[in-house]
C-alpha cells in the first residue's frame, strides 16, 4: 500500500489539479518573429528542437493568425479578443507620449481569468500605453490596472530613444515612472548588456513565477522584446546558430521556451497547463540587409523569414500576419494534432475563459471564438464557429482585407517596403485569392468569383454596421 501511495504522488504530485480543472495558461507571444523562423515551419539553418518538440507532441495550426501586422493592434487583440479596429486607439502603434491605452472598460485575459482565482504574471513587453503628461501620468496605462498581479519588462518596443524606452518593474513602494513601479533601465535602447540579457532575464522571472505559484491555477503572459530590432542574443549563444545573430537569438528563446516547459514537468503541473507560442506580427522586411534601422551601423541580415508567404510586417498580406501558433498540453491535446482550419490570436481570450469557467464578458462584441474542439474534439465535443477575419492594416486600424474560408479579399495594399507586388486593390476593384491553394496570393480570382466576392464584402459591412453601432470605448473608431 506504502509503495502504491508513493507511486501516485510521483504520478500526480499534492500539488496538480485534474488536468481540465482550472488549466494554467501560459502564453508565450514572440515579436515580429517569422512564420519561416522555425524548423517545424522549414527554417533549415535555425535550431528550434524545443518549439519543434511542442508542435510535435502537441498541435500545429499552419493557418494561424495575428490580429494585426502592427505591435500595439495585435497586442489588444490577444488580450482582448476582440478586433484592432475596436480598440479606440486611432493608430496601431501607441508611442510612449501618446494619450491613450487599452481601456479600462475592456476585460482582458488576466482580468477574467484573476475573476477565476488566478495569479497573472506578465514578463515582457507591453506596448498598450504609457503614463505620460498627456495622459495625467494615469496608472490606467500600464499592465496592473488590466489583471496583472506583476510585470516586469518594456513599455514599448525595444528600439525607442526619443523618448526612451525603459525596463520597468512593477513594486509596491515604486515610485517611478509613478507610483506601483520603478524603472530598473532608463534607456534600453542603446544598453547592449541589458540587451543581451533580456531573454535570459525573462525566462528566470518566469522560472519563479511557475514555481511559487504551482499550486494554485496561474495564467503566464511571457512577451520578449525579440525579435524585434535590436537584435541581441546572451553569451552562451552568440555566434551558435548558422543563420548569423538573427538565428542566434531565435535559438536562445527557444531553449527559454523548453526551460519553461522543463519547469512545467519537473513541479508535476505540464499536464494541467496549456502552453500556447505565437507571435505579435511577421518579419519586419523593411531593414533586412540594410543599414537603415538609427540603431545599427553597417549592413546585416537581421530579420526573420515570412517565407512562403509574401510580405511581412505592417502588410496584410499573409506575410505580415500568418504566424507560428503552436498549441501545448500533454495529455489533453494529442501528439502530432494538425489543425488545419484557421484561427488566430483572438481565439486565446475565449478558450481560455471556456476553459477556467470565467464567461465573455458583456457590452461588447467579442470577434474570437472558442477552438477547444480543435485541440481535443472527444473531451470538448461541439463545433468551431466558422473562422472570419478582418484585416486592419495601416496607421488607424483601418480595414485591408477579409477572410472567409479558403477565400482572401483584398480591398487595400500596403506593404513598409513601398513593393506591392504588381498589385493594386479598392473596394471597387478588390483582389480576391484562395490561400489555401495559393498561398502566395498570386492568382487573382476576383473577375471569375463575383459571388464570393460579393459575399466578402458582405462581412466588411456587416463588421462596419456592428462597429458603428457598438463604437469603441473611447468612441467614435
Amino acid at each position: 500500500m506504502k509503495f502504491l501511495v508513493a507511486l501516485l504522488l510521483l504520478t500526480f504530485p499534492l500539488h496538480a489539479r485534474p488536468p481540465l480543472e482550472k488549466p494554467n495558461v501560459v502564453v508565450v507571444f514572440l515579436d515580429d518573429c517569422g512564420y519561416g523562423d522555425f524548423a517545424h515551419t522549414g527554417n533549415p539553418t535555425i535550431h528550434t528542437p524545443h518549439v519543434t518538440r511542442l508542435a510535435s507532441e502537441g498541435a500545429n495550426f499552419p493557418q494561424f493568425y495575428a490580429a494585426s501586422p502592427a505591435c500595439t493592434a495585435s497586442r489588444y487583440s490577444l488580450l482582448t479578443g476582440r478586433n484592432p479596429r475596436r480598440s479606440g486607439f486611432g493608430t496601431w502603434v501607441l508611442g510612449p507620449n501618446d494619450p491613450r491605452h487599452i481601456h479600462t472598460k475592456e476585460v482582458s485575459l488576466a482580468e477574467g481569468l484573476k475573476n477565476r482565482g488566478y495569479a497573472t504574471g506578465f514578463f515582457g513587453k507591453w506596448h498598450l500605453g504609457t503614463p505620460n503628461s498627456n495622459n495625467q501620468n494615469t496608472a490606467n496605462a500600464f499592465p496592473l490596472a488590466h489583471g496583472f498581479d506583476l510585470w516586469e519588462g518594456t513599455n514599448v518596443s525595444n528600439d525607442y530613444t526619443k523618448p526612451p524606452v525603459k525596463l520597468i518593474r512593477s513594486h509596491p513602494e515604486g515610485t517611478t515612472p509613478i507610483p506601483g513601479y520603478e524603472i530598473l533601465t532608463d534607456q534600453l535602447a542603446t544598453n547592449i548588456p541589458v540587451h543581451e540579457d533580456l531573454t535570459s532575464r525573462y525566462r528566470d522571472l518566469a522560472v519563479n513565477f511557475i514555481r511559487k505559484k504551482k499550486d494554485h491555477p496561474f495564467l503566464l503572459y511571457l512577451a520578449p522584446n525579440m525579435p524585434h530590432l535590436p537584435v541581441h542574443a546572451g553569451a552562451a549563444f552568440k555566434g551558435k546558430s548558422r543563420r548569423g545573430p538573427y538565428g542566434d537569438c531565435i535559438e536562445e528563446i527557444d531553449a527559454m521556451i523548453g526551460t519553461i516547459v522543463s519547469t512545467l514537468e519537473a513541479e508535476g503541473i505540464a499536464r494541467n497547463t496549456l502552453v500556447i507560442l505565437s507571435s505579435d506580427n511577421g518579419p519586419w522586411i523593411r531593414f533586412e540587409n540594410t543599414a537603415e534601422h538609427p540603431l545599427y551601423g553597417e549592413a546585416r541580415t537581421l530579420v526573420g523569414s515570412a517565407l512562403p508567404f509574401r510580405d511581412g510586417k505592417g502588410s496584410t498580406w499573409e506575410g505580415g500576419v500568418r504566424v507560428v501558433g503552436v498549441w501545448y498540453w500533454p495529455g489533453v491535446i494529442a501528439p502530432r494534432t494538425v489543425v488545419r482550419d484557421p484561427a488566430s490570436t483572438m481565439d486565446v481570450l475565449p478558450t481560455a475563459f471556456a476553459l477556467a469557467g470565467e464567461p465573455l464578458p458583456s457590452g461588447r462584441t467579442i470577434d474570437g471564438r472558442d477552438i477547444r474542439p480543435y485541440l481535443n474534439p472527444a473531451t470538448f465535443p461541439g463545433t468551431v464557429p466558422d473562422f472570419r477575419l478582418i484585416y486592419t492594416g495601416t496607421g488607424g486600424n483601418a480595414i485591408h482585407a477579409v477572410r472567409k474560408g479558403p477565400w482572401k479579399l483584398h480591398i487595400a495594399l500596403y506593404s513598409q517596403t513601398g513593393n506591392n507586388h504588381g498589385f493594386t486593390a479598392s473596394r471597387s476593384s478588390p483582389l480576391l485569392f484562395n490561400v489555401e491553394r495559393d498561398p502566395h496570393e498570386r492568382i487573382d480570382r476576383h473577375a471569375e468569383e463575383p459571388g464570393v466576392v460579393a459575399d466578402l464584402q458582405s462581412v466588411i459591412s456587416s463588421f462596419e454596421t456592428s462597429l458603428d453601432a457598438e463604437q469603441t470605448f473611447w468612441g467614435k473608431p
